[in-house]
């Protein structure tokens, strides 16, 4: 233990100290496979990576889709038509984050926090991205500002909730959910512009 006490003067406090055993790590299960079977490994990392790239594939499709279907956008008697830079930007810029959101909410479901703490991460993750598949059409297609900054404060409110709940889980997941809640509130600068 005196080996640690360097470590803790340095600030690094968060050391785990285990005790060196002898016992194996795991023990070998039914039929000689242990968990080292370079066969088994590979599978479950093809499984982990397939499962990757569903989560950000159907987030990031979802968002892209929304802005598709919503057009460029439409004038109204109260607003102006957002710009063709505007919205490929607002169109990049959501489906980036909603693809980094993703890949956090993946990092925690792998550790199994989605279904462990459903009300911390799973329903603000779902509210943020319903939200965000939401703007496109009512703030775009519709013209309906306020809505759309009603959207922006959703997706905003439910990124910082990811940030908390997924951080609670795994600290990286909680970091790469913090540049939503950034892009949320840019979001809704620009519609504030729009309006």
């Amino acid at each position: 233990m005196e080996a640690t006490a360097p470590v803790q003067d340095q600030g690094l406090t968060h050391r785990a100290y285990r005790p060196v055993d002898d016992t194996p790590a795991r023990m070998p299960v039914s039929g000689g496979v242990t968990s080292r079977d370079p066969k088994r490994k590979l599978g479950r990392a093809k499984r982990g990576l397939r499962s990757l790239v569903v989560a950000v594939t159907f987030s990031a499709a979802l968002t892209a889709v929304a802005f598709y279907v919503s057009g460029p956008g439409s004038s109204t008697d109260e607003t102006r038509a957002p710009s063709a830079a505007m919205v490929a930007i607002a169109r990049a810029g959501s489906v980036a984050a909603e693809a980094v959101m993703a890949l956090a909410a993946w990092m925690v479901w792998a550790e199994g926090g989605l279904h462990g703490m459903p009300g911390a991460t799973l329903a603000p993750f779902a509210a943020q991205l319903l939200a965000a598949a939401a703007w496109p059409a009512l703030a775009l297609r519709l013209g309906a500002g306020w809505a759309g900054m009603a959207c922006c404060a959703a997706m905003a409110a439910g990124a910082a909730a990811c940030v908390r709940g997924f951080g609670l889980v795994n600290p990286v997941a909680g970091d790469l959910a913090m540049p939503c809640v950034a892009w949320a509130v840019l979001l809704a600068v620009m519609n504030y512009k729009m309006m």
